[in-house]
């Protein structure tokens, strides 16, 4: 019985400290063609950023309808714990979007530059800490 109360409290333990701090510091909000324009400046950098998300076959990126990309430059991935911290209904509707359809959405996450996504074709990659909002495609309208 003792040990199973041990086993009990040291699981507890390390997964009330396996969880990350809700809320990332220095969050800066900006347009999805400020973040690829000025790629450097936001290198490293914990970014809100509001854009369509598509995917297909090998693909998970960003784009704008403001702006016109010969290329997808923005891949997507997800932080292990973004669903703990992203609404169900955006969690679902993320999880089941389907291929080559756009979704509008609101993203927080790390904004990184180098070589990333299928065949390292993409020259950004945003690592998603939490999805804040998601729209069918129709709706973008600029940030508040």
């Amino acid at each position: 019985m003792r040990f199973a109360l041990f086993l009990y409290s040291l699981l507890v333990g390390a997964v009330c400290f396996a969880l990350p701090l809700e809320k990332p510091a220095n969050v800066e909000t900006v347009s999805y063609c400020d973040l690829v324009s000025r790629s450097d400046t936001f290198a490293g950098k914990m970014v809100r950023v509001r854009a369509l998300y598509q995917t297909d076959f090998e693909e998970s990126a960003l784009t704008s309808p403001s702006r016109n990309f010969r290329f997808l430059r923005t891949w997507v991935t997800f932080e292990k714990f973004w669903q703990s911290r992203t609404n169900w209904r955006w969690r679902r509707a993320i999880n089941s979007a389907k291929w080559r359809v756009q979704l509008d959405v609101v993203l927080v996450g790390q904004f990184k530059v180098g070589k990333f996504g299928h065949m390292d074709m993409y020259p950004e990659e945003l690592e998603v800490y939490k999805v804040e909002s998601v729209r069918p495609l129709g709706s973008f309208r600029p940030l508040p």
